[in-house]
């Protein structure tokens, strides 16, 4: 897993390629990966020391890394398709008094 920091294009060998520097995570916590039947998996997040940079077409999916505990600790855990659930937390819409006027 990695955290794209930007993208940019740049000519290699006379074509025109789009990359992405990225900083990637640490490898999943073999414990907790483990333990969870791999539900579970927490990387570290290792900022400056881990950038690389990739051709774009090498990214496969988008994913969240959500803190995982104490925020201060560099470590997250992979949620896929974050946001889905979400839409179902609005509550319920109720109509108002000024939509029975219309």
């Amino acid at each position: 897993f990695a955290e794209i920091q930007f993208f940019f294009q740049a000519t290699l060998q006379g074509v025109k390629e789009t990359l992405a520097l990225i900083s990637n995570f640490s490898a999943p916590n073999a414990h907790l990966c483990q333990e969870s039947s791999s539900a579970l998996l927490v990387c570290k997040y290792q900022g400056t020391m881990a950038l690389e940079v990739i051709p774009v077409k090498y990214i496969s999916s988008c994913v969240a890394m959500v803190p995982f505990k104490d925020p201060v600790d560099g470590q997250f855990f992979v949620c896929e398709k974050m946001g889905l659930e979400v839409t179902f937390l609005s509550g319920v819409h109720e109509e108002s008094q000024a939509d029975d006027l219309l």
